[in-house]
């Protein structure tokens, strides 16, 4: 049985994104995740660092957002650190090279009406966000949570150790 990503049924622009960064079989995370989620479902997925967690979630919501384009439709991925927060908003980028889909970091440590007027500039499809800066942005209503359609936390463990229970 073929373990690639031309076995799984992803939008044409994801595949040819997935293509151009030389991906060919998944990884075991992938293999067990993308089935269940590529289906519409939930999942939470437990693996080392470098085995691929991160496209597996982002292959995910991007075939969604790509398959559904509902402008109302947003994808949420909160990130403990800025430095993760970073690393995903890289590797979405990669991903939604070949589309029309926005991607935004909003974090600590940038200038918030910066951050704000890039946010009022475009329609941003997937936000990937340290819990801190969310909060900023929730309160100060420039963000609405009732508009995810999408959430995925990575490194769940993490946040709840430092206290973004």
């Amino acid at each position: 049985m073929s373990s690639g990503f031309e076995t799984l049924n992803l939008h044409p622009n994801l595949k040819k994104a997935i293509d151009a960064l030389g991906f060919k079989d998944m990884t075991p995370i992938q293999q067990k995740v993308l089935k269940f989620t590529l289906a519409g479902h939930d999942a939470i997925g437990r693996a080392q660092t470098g085995t691929g967690k991160t496209a597996a979630f982002l292959v995910s919501v991007i075939n969604d957002l790509l398959n559904n384009p509902i402008k109302e439709q947003r994808a949420l991925i909160l990130a403990p650190t800025r430095e993760l927060a970073l690393q995903i908003e890289s590797d979405a980028k990669e991903l939604v090279k070949y589309t029309d889909l926005n991607v935004m970091t909003l974090l600590g440590g940038v200038d918030f009406d910066k951050q704000k007027n890039l946010l009022n500039r475009n329609f941003v499809d997937i936000m990937v966000a340290t819990p801190g800066r969310l909060i900023d942005f929730v309160e100060q209503k420039e963000v609405w949570l009732d508009q995810i359609e999408f959430l995925v936390i990575d490194e769940a463990d993490r946040l709840l150790d430092m206290g973004f229970i």
